[in-house]
């Protein structure tokens, strides 16, 4: 089974909408260094704010990305055949 990486919005662990916190679990990174990060880029350029708003919005919270990868990994591939007994018709 392959891990990985998604990007997800930690609303458990964050403090305003948990973008900070799922950026940080998906760059492995600390979450504080995260916040720093971003209230520079609040402070110095001013995007951070529009960049903090669009991920708010557009990254899915953790339960629902977590439950698509469960869905994902519990469906095996079908093959062409459908016939399960196929390879005894030999």
């Amino acid at each position: 089974m392959s891990t990985t990486k998604r990007l997800y919005r930690d609303v458990d662990n964050g403090k305003i909408s948990g973008v900070c916190s799922g950026l940080a679990d998906y760059l492995d990174i600390d979450v504080t260094v995260i916040r720093v990060i971003w209230l520079v880029l609040v402070l110095c350029a001013g995007t951070g704010i529009l960049a903090y708003i669009i991920m708010a919005l557009v990254v899915e919270p953790k339960d629902k990305v977590l439950k698509q990868m469960r869905r994902e990994h519990m469906e095996e591939p079908k093959e062409d055949n459908d016939d399960p007994f196929a390879k005894y018709d030999k």
